[in-house]
């Protein structure tokens, strides 16, 4: 529906949609135009319930991204290539390029940049928070259906995707689209278990790789995700590699966890708990540079 509206939000029930109106209606009241939308656009409905994939591109979660890869990039002392999985646009790649407001702590990133992104800290630890972020020195996406950042339509999809109550994540998507658009970022259409050892075959061996997924094991089977923890470890053989994920599996908040592997060490810290569009994060971690992966 909010696809629909946003194509055409000349319809009554757009008045519903907090996205498309400054004063929206009360949503209790929206059935009836609910309904006679829901009638009027059948045939485009069904299409959309036969064709559309759930490809939220989240740019929020960033605030926990920044300060990991902050930490990868202090224990490693190299600079980083990062490999996300299940990219969608792409627009979590560009993280270095976004501006971090955590309240009542620090800012960080970028002072020009056009992207800020707003958080906070809950409880007493802090991880580091470098002003300026790590050297990255590749960084590509795969996805099995990628949004092009430079087709309106599929923007419009992906500007749908995001609850139309949620006003500030529309924003913040809106600021990283136009961003990305002056230079895409490079998402690979495919299967992430057949792209990624290729993936890992093209990057830097002076760089700390760092394959990174927010949210997507939980579209994949458990043998899926043991195959892919099986990529993770031939590959890391012959490249200082690190995983760094976010997912919510179990518990009552997603986790933050970073893998490592050294030689036959395989190493997994937890990070943090988070907000799933990451508007809060409970550092679990502590300040010290010691590097435990070693």
């Amino acid at each position: 529906m909010h696809y629909l509206l946003l194509a055409g939000p000349s319809d009554r029930l757009a008045e519903f949609y907090p996205t498309l109106t400054a004063t929206p209606r009360p949503p209790d009241e929206a059935f009836p135009s609910f309904r006679a939308f829901c009638l009027d656009r059948r045939p485009a409905i069904e299409r959309l319930l036969r064709t559309g994939r759930v490809q939220t591109n989240e740019v929020g979660r960033c605030a926990y991204l920044y300060p990991a890869f902050a930490l990868v990039a202090e224990w490693s002392r190299r600079p980083l290539v990062i490999i996300e999985l299940g990219a969608s646009a792409g627009l979590n790649l560009m993280w270095d390029q976004y501006r971090y407001e955590y309240e009542g702590d620090a800012s960080c990133g970028p002072s020009d940049a056009t992207v800020v992104i707003r958080s906070a800290f809950r409880g007493d630890r802090r991880p580091r928070l470098p002003e300026r972020a790590p050297a990255v020195v590749g960084r590509v996406g795969v996805d099995l259906v990628p949004i092009d950042v430079r087709d309106e339509d599929q923007t419009s999809w992906l500007r749908a995707l995001v609850w139309p109550e949620h006003r500030e994540r529309a924003a913040l998507l809106a600021s990283a689209l136009a961003l990305a658009q002056r230079t895409p970022p490079r998402v690979v259409r495919g299967d992430a278990l057949a792209c990624l050892p290729d993936l890992l075959r093209e990057a830097r061996r002076d760089a700390a790789v760092c394959v990174t997924h927010t949210h997507t094991l939980n579209q994949m089977t458990e043998g899926r995700r043991a195959a892919l923890t099986a990529v993770l470890s031939e590959s890391s053989r012959d490249l200082p590699l690190y995983r760094l994920s976010a997912e919510w599996l179990t518990g009552i908040h997603p986790l933050v966890e970073l893998t490592s592997w050294a030689g036959a060490n395989v190493t997994t810290r937890r990070l943090a708990f988070s907000d799933p569009h990451g508007r809060w994060i409970e550092w679990l971690g502590d300040r010290t540079a010691a590097r435990p992966f070693e």
